[in-house]
């Protein structure tokens, strides 16, 4: 056998085994998409079966998946943490807002939505900088913006006056 094909031949076992391993590491490094459709429907407290799920895309980069999914004839995105199956970002707005059983639901303070913000995100407040905390009205809904953000990310929050955490988007400063 010629040297060359001894040479191709095992440049290609080679790759073989680099995607092959690759393929390993992702499939026990990351959670497998049924496992993030699941924390994704248990979050939104919807049926996976009522959700339409469009493109759910692993972005190797930043650790997580990127979720294009249909609810009710709408359109939604969410980040999942790929390790973690927990939900960075969500566009979806809780509909529980609106339910006449949580109209008994004491109010919080801005105050009291700057801390569940910092504990969402095991932050501490000697380690960040608020950038943003007002109330505003989203979709018809009174909300709490409220932004931090420290050396590396920045943190941004949409917070009901139930104290429930409506959107939440963690983006690096420099990308």
């Amino acid at each position: 056998m010629p040297k060359l094909v001894k040479i191709l031949i095992g440049l290609t076992a080679i790759i073989i085994v680099i995607v092959i391993g690759f393929l390993i590491y992702v499939n026990t490094a990351f959670m497998n998409k049924e496992d993030i459709k699941e924390n994704l429907a248990k979050y939104l407290n919807i049926s996976k079966e009522d959700i339409y799920f469009e493109n759910i895309d692993l972005e190797m980069k930043k650790n997580q998946y990127e979720v294009d999914f249909y609810y009710n004839n709408n359109e939604y995105e969410a980040k999942v943490d790929a390790k973690e199956g927990k939900i960075i970002y969500t566009d979806f707005t809780s509909v529980t807002t609106n339910n006449p059983a949580n109209q008994n639901t004491p109010e919080i303070t801005l105050e009291k939505a700057k801390e569940i913000a910092l504990k969402y995100a095991n932050l501490n407040e000697s380690n960040t900088t608020l950038v943003k905390a007002r109330e505003e009205i989203d979709d018809g809904i009174t909300v709490y913006e409220i932004e931090y953000k420290d050396n590396t990310y920045e943190y941004d929050f949409d917070i009901s006056k139930s104290g429930e955490i409506l959107n939440y988007d963690k983006d690096r400063l420099y990308d």
